[in-house]
C-alpha cells in the first residue's frame, strides 16, 4: 500500500499544494491515524530542545 492511500485526502491535498513542508516522515497519533511531519514540527521540536538544554546549563 503506498503512503497516499493510508493518509487522508485532507492530508494528500495539502501535501501536494506543499511539499516542500513535508518532511517524508509520519507520526501515528492515538486513532491510529498519520500525520505527516512537516518542517515546521521539526523547528518547533529542535526550538524546544534548544531551549531546554540552555535551561539545565543555566541551572
Amino acid at each position: 500500500m503506498n503512503v497516499q492511500a493510508r493518509q487522508t485526502p485532507f492530508a494528500s491535498a495539502h501535501i501536494m499544494c506543499h511539499p516542500a513542508q513535508f518532511t517524508g516522515g509520519w507520526l501515528i497519533d492515538e486513532h491510529g491515524r498519520e500525520i505527516a511531519i512537516t518542517e515546521h514540527m521539526v523547528q518547533q521540536a529542535c526550538a524546544a530542545l534548544e531551549e531546554s538544554c540552555s535551561e539545565n546549563a543555566q541551572a
